[in-house]
């Protein structure tokens, strides 16, 4: 089997992560105006917001599946723009451990919609310097929660309406990303907890999914990932 040749847009924190633990599948890191050096199967999109567009054109023109962890970009016409030419996987958070989560906060939504005494709530907190807030990844499990909750059909940082999640969120410190999905009840509560200690996980989820959506056409996210290499954790004595 032929190596990933990897190309790699950003050179930030999670940009160097994904690039020490890339090793010699690294073709080349292209930081702010730089443009890329050689032909690559897969490039990771780990820069700017304002960059993504540029970079979704470059692999487009070049016939490059691309895997987008920047945060905080929005295009809604993703999909009829790819248009089936190329692989395109967006992500708020690389961590296949997060996907699994976003799996079980949906669980944990469908358990809350069989009660309205149960009430699903989120939390996250993330290091002073970060921009967003909530994070991508907390809007990505309050959906998750959402979907398993259609009582709760929009998020609020406010205090929330019968029909809203209430969603907090606290920047203070170093921490690199802690979020917790939860479940009040009169008499009970449960809570779901992802706590990063690196950007490890991030980096090796983003090459895991670049190894997956190599050869692929269309639009993904890490739930596809997850849909592949996490269904044999829904599956117990054969029965899901």
């Amino acid at each position: 089997m032929t190596a990933l040749r990897l190309g790699l847009f950003g050179r930030g924190r999670l940009g160097s992560a994904i690039a020490a633990e890339a090793g010699a599948a690294l073709i080349w890191q292209a930081g702010r105006g730089d443009r890329p050096t050689a032909p690559v199967d897969v490039a990771v999109d780990a820069s700017a917001a304002e960059a993504v567009e540029a970079h979704l054109a470059w692999a487009l023109d070049t016939g490059t599946d691309l895997v987008i962890g920047a945060t905080g970009w929005t295009m809604p016409e993703l999909e009829s723009r790819v248009g089936g030419r190329i692989g395109v996987l967006a992500a708020s958070n690389f961590s296949l451990t997060v996907a699994l989560m976003a799996r079980l906060s949906t669980v944990i939504g469908r358990f809350a919609a069989l009660d309205p005494a149960r009430d699903p709530y989120l939390l996250e907190h993330h290091h002073h310097l970060k921009a967003d807030a909530p994070s991508g990844t907390a809007k990505t499990l309050a959906a998750a929660l959402m979907a398993g909750c259609p009582r709760k059909t929009e998020w609020t940082l406010g205090t929330p309406a019968p029909h809203q999640l209430s969603v907090g969120v606290v920047r203070a410190g170093a921490e690199f990303g802690t979020h917790a999905v939860g479940l009040d009840a009169p008499a009970e509560v449960l809570e779901l907890t992802h706590r990063a200690r690196s950007r490890v996980p991030f980096a090796q989820g983003a090459l895991a999914a670049a190894r997956w959506l190599h050869g692929r056409k269309g639009v993904f996210t890490m739930d596809d990932v997850a849909a592949d290499l996490l269904v044999p954790l829904f599956t117990f004595g054969g029965k899901p």
